[in-house]
């Protein structure tokens, strides 16, 4: 059986607990041709410390998914976002020498760029510098199973014009219940999403091939050859639909969102406290996905439900909880997703 080469990229961002208890359950899998990307989106909590001392050995990883190994240090190759805009590494002959579980790509943002171009700056690195033929996005915040990802790429190779694999991803803390299979269905009327078996136990009613409109950011599976004909995520996203986006182009392009049941991962989701920050780019992105996928008929009548949904949820914000900046966050998303320029051309 071969195993292509696949480059997993996790962001980090003020999170590196959570990334360290992912990365010692990526270092475990059984897959055997993979290097490990992390993309630090200039973080202010001391992550880079925290990761240089647990790939030394001096901080050992505790988890109810998995017993910390003790191994080799693992050899970290550090660089900016900005050496990586030059020509190829000089280093890919070491790169490749070391074992998988014994080496950190580390790749150091000067800000934070938000989801999208984060990720990007690792994509990029991957097909130019690792000889990458899959890249998996990989939220730090997971714990994966030691099978997933050669499940994902079993069923990328097996399946005709397949363009994204997503796992099962369960609730981190409620190990038995679904978070989602695969992704979601798009109600492109009026913006919404419907995630497949959202917050229902795992009974094996959703081990079956399904193809979702669109795979989850949590996990995604994509190959070289659809990145050099889709592009890459859109980085006027910043944070959420950027995902939606990426299938829904690679659809227009013959590919299709696949979900792999036999792929399992945990994810720490929650409930989440809604923040202006967070809203105004859920709104604004909202309306900015529907623009790029619809036409200007559809646009314009989605246009008049989304005004009449913002303006009822910032009255109430101001009105019912005398919260200005939440009710200014709807309103300015709005406007912005109105006006935002379609970027149609997100190649490498």
């Amino acid at each position: 059986m071969s195993f292509p080469r696949v480059a997993i990229l996790i962001l980090n961002w003020n999170g590196w607990e959570d990334t360290l208890e992912c990365l010692e359950s990526v270092y475990q899998i059984n897959y055997p041709e993979y290097n490990v990307v992390i993309v630090d989106n200039n973080s202010e909590d001391n992550s880079i410390k925290k990761i240089e001392d647990y790939c030394a050995g001096k901080i050992k990883v505790d988890s109810s998914f998995f017993n910390y190994q003790n191994k080799n240090p693992i050899k970290i190759f550090e660089y900016s976002s900005t050496e990586l805009q030059s020509s190829k590494l000089p280093e890919m002959d070491i790169i490749n020498s070391v074992k998988p579980n014994e080496k950190l790509i580390l790749i150091k943002n000067h800000e934070n760029y938000g989801f999208a171009k984060g990720n990007n700056i690792g994509i990029s690195c991957a097909l130019k510098n690792l000889d990458a033929e899959y890249v998996l996005l990989l939220n730090n915040d997971t714990v994966v199973d030691k099978d997933f990802l050669t499940e994902l790429v079993d069923v990328a190779k097996n399946n005709d014009n397949v363009g994204f694999v997503g796992p099962k991803v369960y609730i981190y803390s409620d190990k038995n219940t679904l978070q989602v299979a695969g992704g979601a269905q798009v109600d492109l009327k009026h913006g919404e999403v419907d995630e497949i078996a959202y917050h229902q136990r795992d009974g094996g009613q959703f081990d079956h091939y399904l193809e979702p409109d669109y795979i989850g950011g949590t996990c995604i599976l994509c190959s070289r050859e659809v990145i050099e004909e889709v592009g890459m995520l859109d980085p006027g996203y910043f944070m959420y639909w950027e995902d939606a986006d990426w299938c829904f182009r690679g659809r227009k392009q013959g590919y299709k969102s696949v979900y792999a049941f036999k792929s399992k991962i945990w994810h720490k989701y929650g409930a989440s406290s809604d923040t202006p920050f967070k809203m105004y780019y859920f709104t604004r992105n909202r309306i900015y996905f529907v623009k790029k996928n619809s036409t200007r008929g559809e646009f314009f009548l989605f246009s008049m439900f989304i005004l009449a949904v913002t303006l009822s949820k910032s009255l109430r914000q101001l009105i019912r909880h005398h919260d200005f900046k939440m009710s200014y966050a709807y309103l300015k998303g709005f406007f912005d997703g109105i006006t935002l320029s379609v970027n149609s051309k997100v190649k490498l």
